[in-house]
């Protein structure tokens, strides 16, 4: 063989050893691309099967509170867990004038918007609207202490509160530091629609609140219902709203809430003579001390944002269903599971694992 063919058939086995080296890296390449997507998909399908088993024990959760808050009587306390036995039931109606007795029994679910464990890590807090400061018919006084327990600055409420006075009258009389069409359209907004609010977070809206921290406006959506009005219940206000309503705070909104905690109020002037504070207005037509039928349940699970459902039981309704959803939306995701409460029942326990 001459060295002219061994030198061909040396250039040819080289040529051969360099693609045997590329196809296996390649194969290499795309046995780890395989991988990565392999463990990809697994981790997605997880991720998707803990999102499913969250949000079916969010719906688990909601509808067991729909079944007790449709078919238990409140007391002061708030949401009973438990039914009444026949023996006790017949007790609470031997109460003055016939009317049912509503002194808290204890274990209640507390309708001022503490924490509670439900299904499968969700959790869910319970919010009496009458608990809550009206936007139903917002007048400057209310809408200014408003603004102001929501940090707002001074010289920002004036414009703050006039103009969403001017978003929900029927006029179109801009207030002094208001808004309407004139000033929506040069901000190439919608104008203003002149009715009552359908959702406290429809404040967000209304120019110049739309401007504020989100921590600011998620605070005042918090604080404010757009499903209730008249008196207002003290019983489940939560705590950081009760200087709305109370003089003397810290100290008087403090005595309030480690007073109703033990036992909660049945009148204005239970109130005046625990705390020391005269209530505004009249005692006896402006506040209730039992939870109205609209509540706000929201209800968030171990990822993801808080759902906020807003009901109102309907049990005397002749033919209709028990409750009515009034809306339902996302909601900011509660940060803090400090203060979450187990409910003490058994309506709330998981079913244990099953063998396999």
């Amino acid at each position: 063989m001459s060295g002219s063919d061994r030198r061909a058939r040396t250039r040819q086995r080289g040529f051969v050893l360099a693609l045997t080296l590329w196809i296996l890296a390649a194969i290499a390449v795309v046995v780890g691309l395989a991988t990565l997507w392999a463990l990809d998909a697994v981790r997605a399908a997880g991720n998707d099967r803990a999102r499913t088993e969250d949000l079916a024990a969010m719906h688990s959760t909601r509808d067991t509170l729909l079944y007790l808050g449709a078919t238990r009587e409140l007391t002061r306390a708030g949401l009973p867990v438990s039914p009444l036995a026949e023996d006790e039931r017949a007790r609470r109606l031997l109460d003055e004038m016939g009317a049912f007795d509503k002194t808290p029994r204890g274990g209640e679910l507390r309708l001022d918007g503490q924490p509670y464990a439900g299904f499968g890590g969700t959790r869910f807090a319970l919010q009496d609207e009458a608990g809550l400061a009206s936007l139903v018919a917002p007048s400057p006084v209310g809408v200014d202490r408003l603004l102001a327990l929501g940090g707002v600055p001074a010289d920002q409420r004036p414009g703050l509160r006039d103009a969403l006075l001017d978003y929900v009258d029927a006029d179109h009389l801009t207030r002094i530091a208001g808004a309407e069409q004139d000033e929506y359209a040069r901000a190439r907004r919608a104008p203003p629609p002149g009715r009552q609010l359908l959702l406290p977070a429809e404040a967000g809206r209304v120019l110049g609140w739309d401007a504020l921290p989100r921590a600011t406006l998620d605070r005042l959506v918090d604080d404010t219902t757009t499903f209730e009005s008249g008196p207002v219940n003290l019983n489940t206000a939560p705590a950081s709203l009760l200087p709305y309503w109370l003089a003397g705070c810290p100290a008087a909104c403090d005595l309030l809430v480690e007073r109703r905690k033990l036992l909660p109020f049945r009148s204005g002037r239970e109130i005046e003579q625990a705390i020391g504070v005269r209530l505004a207005g009249d005692i006896t037509v402006d506040y209730r001390f039992l939870a109205s039928e609209s509540w706000r349940i929201t209800l968030w699970g171990r990822s993801g944002a808080a759902q906020r459902i807003h009901v109102r039981f309907t049990p005397v309704t002749d033919a209709a269903a028990p409750w009515s959803i009034l809306a339902a939306q996302p909601a900011p995701r509660p940060s803090d599971d400090a203060t979450v409460q187990q409910t003490g029942s058994d309506l709330f326990a998981d079913a244990p694992p099953s063998r396999r």
